[in-house]
């Protein structure tokens, strides 16, 4: 084997032992995108630098995807195959995402995406015992049992169970949001929804496993927009003891929140006006011919700066001018 394919081979096995260490089955069902992109990395495709961006989303963990990347990254790869170049509006998609969160964000989230998948949310959430007070008794609760034999005697639940055998409500989003909201009774599995909805709102279910009631939790997840709690309507909420603050905080600033308030606000503009008027200052003694030790100290005595001020110092002041920050 030449030594270029060897490294080639190399990276494409370190790219699925990534894939394959993020949660939610993603090698099994991205895999076949890493070898195609590896493929076709050499070809030479004018809008590669898109691509490869694109591609670097493939590991980011699913909860920080604002669309579905693995679908638009299988539309892209589609194209180079054909050798086809991306159209204008692909080309848009792709330049408004940002790039891909940093390692250290990406780590922070992948591993709570391992909890979740589990429905592990302890090193979040306290007070356990009252989702287990209300569980043990929906177990004997008989109303609740009659009315799921009900249910089952007029559908084939079977029929609507995913392959863990998990028979889910339809979701409400965000704003109580419900894309399924126009009530709809023609066909078999409108009726069975419409019930089965109703069903898990009166005893506060995410859905049925088999003949068991899966409660719902006192939870907190991310989402690509923001950090969502969610606080079940059987639950007594103690802000104070029920929930790990400081553990559920460091998860949220893990996609890089930087510190906020009036007096932060408000230093951060005094130093981005300064940072403006120094870059314009720098200029002002070029024009003056000033050079070196001599223009530094002009521009910091215009500055109304410590003379002693070091040059590193006034380079950062320049450079927060540069950034627009």
């Amino acid at each position: 084997m030449k030594p270029s394919e060897s490294r080639r081979n190399s990276s494409l096995q370190g790219d699925l032992k990534r894939l394959g260490a993020l949660a939610y089955h993603r090698l099994e069902n991205s895999q076949d995108l890493v070898r195609s992109f590896h493929r076709f990395q050499q070809t030479g495709h004018p809008d590669f630098d898109r691509l490869q961006k694109l591609y670097a989303w493939l590991f980011v963990p699913i909860t920080l995807w604002p669309i579905d990347i693995e679908g638009l990254l299988r539309a892209v790869l589609d194209r180079v195959a054909s050798n086809r170049r991306f159209d204008k509006r692909m080309i848009l998609l792709i330049d408004l995402l940002a790039s891909a969160p940093t390692d250290q964000t990406q780590r922070a989230v992948s591993q709570h995406e391992h909890s979740v998948q589990h429905g592990n949310y302890e090193p979040l959430i306290r007070a356990r015992h009252k989702y287990d007070q209300i569980e043990s008794k929906l177990a004997s609760d008989r109303t609740f049992q009659a009315r799921w034999n009900s249910i089952k005697v007029h559908f084939d639940v079977a029929k609507f169970a995913d392959h863990k055998g998990i028979i889910r409500r339809r979701l409400v989003a965000e704003r109580s949001m419900r894309e399924y909201w126009p009530f709809r009774w023609a066909k078999t599995a409108d009726r069975f929804h419409a019930v089965f909805d109703v069903f898990c709102e009166r005893w506060h279910l995410y859905g049925m496993r088999g003949d068991r009631p899966l409660l719902l939790k006192l939870t907190a997840n991310l989402t690509p927009f923001g950090t969502m709690i969610f606080i079940p309507a059987y639950w007594s909420f103690d802000p104070k003891r029920d929930v790990n603050w400081r553990a559920i905080t460091a998860l949220h600033k893990a996609r890089g929140v930087p510190k906020q308030g009036p007096k932060l606000s408000a230093n951060q503009l005094a130093a981005r006006e300064e940072s403006i008027r120094a870059r314009k200052l720098w200029k002002e003694a070029g024009v003056l011919k000033l050079k070196g030790d001599a223009r530094i100290f002009w521009v910091l005595q215009e500055l109304n700066r410590d003379l002693r001020t070091d040059e590193r110092q006034l380079r950062r002041i320049l450079a927060r001018a540069r950034d627009g920050n």
